[in-house]
């Protein structure tokens, strides 16, 4: 929205705010400088996840953590 990024993190909420005119590298976010800025556009985001019908990731309950560093066939690359 005009200079400002607003970043949304789903594993655990946290919002980054960039000024892309003052920060283009994307180094210093303003979240917590601009918490009404962050607010503002976190607010519009969801507003409009919810006007396009959006699918929100969920988490996965079968998830297995140890499986998925199995590697990509299945094995762990520890052992091969």
């Amino acid at each position: 929205m005009g200079n400002y990024k607003l970043i949304e993190f789903f594993e655990d909420g946290r919002l980054e705010l960039y000024n892309l005119a003052n920060d283009i590298g994307e180094r210093h976010s303003l979240a917590q400088a601009e918490p009404a800025k962050a607010a503002e556009l976190h607010a519009r985001l969801v507003a409009w996840r919810e006007s396009v019908g959006a699918v929100m990731p969920r988490p996965n309950p079968a998830y297995d953590a140890r499986a998925a560093d199995l590697g990509l066939y299945g094995s762990d690359p520890a052992h091969q």
